[in-house]
């Protein structure tokens, strides 16, 4: 009895001293109570506790938005790659999956674990062996050593499970870059319509200041009879418009500003653009090139075609899981009774075997799961042609968009000095009262117009600049491009 009570004092004991390890007296009941974070894990080395090393911004093979020539909107633009979210969170994305590709790429090489225990067995000859509880007793055995696994690769089937976790490391690369190709032509557009929300206010603001003129004139001219109060109303209706125009594009301003704020990793309301004119960027010239330029600079069809490797690679995988996989298994070491003895020559054992596993029957689960994975290579291989097909119509509208815009914006520009010119005219001619004031009312409007469809066809032109860049793949290759020349030994 006096065994039996010294055993059960040393479980007692044992049990304290876990919970004391792991800060199981003290509970926790209400909130502040619960230790912070790395406090659960004192015991463990400095560096397992530490925080993952930065991640590395996608490397951009052009810088196609400096042909712009503006320095404020490239600086908008490497802002926005070090500090956006969303391009953070795709960074991230890319470190999960080539650790979770890499995690399938060790199940291919053995695993060693080292070993070491300590039982206390009673009564120590096995279950029922004590006649009396004065025969009880307890029989220690110390054992310590290391064990060796090792799945046998015969029919290449984690090869292919490797494989395909790689392609999908690919993807969510390519995933990345595409991420960073929206977020530049984001904020290339969001800029431009920021400029040219700004200049349209300015023109606004102009005409109104004119209007405002006219209309004291015409308040002049009918205090002396000159003119009607109805010149006078259609004038100040005018102005009021004008007004209400130039808050709604006051408004627009903003929501845009705030959006590339947003676009940088900024707080709403904390950004200026200087730039005030969509004129002052350079007119860039583009053409198309080459179809294998093409599919090797667009990330969307790089991905479509790593989906398609993966599923091939899975369904390989498939396919040798039907045949029989050999497994290894090993372990030695040293184990005693007695502490004093562990490293003696007689302590030491060892063991090895192995086993030959082959599916009789599982239902049809393998041939479902080879079923599924081959119509999955369909499904793939019909969308990454699905993408090369829209990839080159997208190609196809941005170059109709860069030359329908140039030549609307010509248009336009044209008109707008026209009417510029005439309603200077008109207002010298209202001067010395050869004209009727209807008249210069309908050229005030047209002026307005003008200009303000010349900035908007103005920024729909770099906008169609800039979709031509984005269906590209983030610019135009030439003969030096490194993907062109992989796509031309191939």
């Amino acid at each position: 009895m006096c065994n039996r009570s010294k055993q059960w004092l040393k479980c007692v004991l044992a049990a304290s001293l876990l919970g004391a390890l792991f800060g199981c007296s003290q509970p926790i009941i209400k909130e502040g109570d619960a230790p912070s974070g790395t406090s659960y894990i004192k015991w463990v080395p400095t560096s397992y506790a530490e925080a993952p090393a930065s991640l590395e911004l996608p490397a951009v093979p052009e810088k196609w938005w400096v042909s712009f020539g503006s320095a404020e909107l490239n600086g908008f633009v490497e802002t926005a790659f070090k500090s956006n979210y969303d391009l953070k969170a795709a960074i991230a994305r890319v470190a999960q999956s080539g650790a979770q590709a890499d995690a399938v790429r060790a199940l291919q090489s053995p695993t060693i674990d080292g070993l070491a225990g300590y039982q206390n067995q009673g009564p120590w000859n096995g279950v029922a062996t004590a006649p009396t509880t004065e025969a009880w007793r307890t029989q220690a055995i110390y054992q310590g050593g290391l064990r060796v696994n090792y799945e046998v690769d015969l029919w290449g089937k984690l090869g292919f499970n490797t494989e395909s976790a790689y392609q999908k490391s690919i993807i969510s690369q390519y995933a990345r870059d595409s991420v960073a190709l929206l977020l530049a032509a984001d904020v290339v557009t969001t800029y431009f319509s920021v400029v040219s929300l700004t200049e349209r206010v300015a023109v606004g603001n102009k005409n109104l200041a004119s209007i405002k003129k006219v209309r004291q004139g015409i308040a002049q001219r009918v205090s002396r009879g000159d003119s009607t109060v109805i010149d006078l109303s259609q004038q100040l209706i005018l102005e009021k418009n004008t007004q209400a125009n130039v808050a709604v594009l006051n408004g627009q301003r903003v929501r845009e500003l705030n959006r590339l704020a947003q676009l940088q990793g900024l707080v709403p309301g904390t950004l200026n653009v200087q730039a005030t004119s969509i004129e002052a960027f350079k007119r860039v010239q583009l053409s198309a090139g080459l179809p294998s330029e093409l599919l090797c600079r667009r990330p969307d069809i790089k991905a479509a075609e790593a989906a398609l490797l993966s599923a091939q690679a899975d369904l390989y995988a498939a396919r040798a899981s039907l045949l029989p996989a050999f497994s290894l298994a090993g372990q030695t070491g040293m184990g005693s009774y007695y502490l004093s003895s562990l490293l003696s020559p007689q302590s030491f054992f060892f063991n090895i075997t192995s086993n030959l596993l082959q599916s009789i029957f599982d239902g049809g689960r393998r041939d479902a799961d080879i079923r599924a994975t081959r119509a999955r290579n369909f499904e793939l291989l019909e969308a990454y042609a699905s993408t090369v097909q829209a990839a080159l119509r997208d190609v196809e509208d941005a170059l109709n968009g860069l030359e329908t815009t140039k030549l609307r914006y010509q248009a336009l520009a044209v008109g707008r000095d026209q009417a510029q010119q005439l309603a200077s005219n008109t207002r010298k001619l209202l001067e010395r009262g050869a004209i009727d004031f209807v008249q210069l009312l309908t050229i005030e409007q047209t002026v307005l117009s003008s200009e303000d469809a010349v900035i908007t066809a103005r920024r729909d032109q770099l906008k169609a600049a800039v979709d031509l860049y984005k269906s590209l793949g983030g610019g135009v290759a030439d003969k030096n491009d490194s993907c062109l020349k992989e796509n031309s030994r191939g």
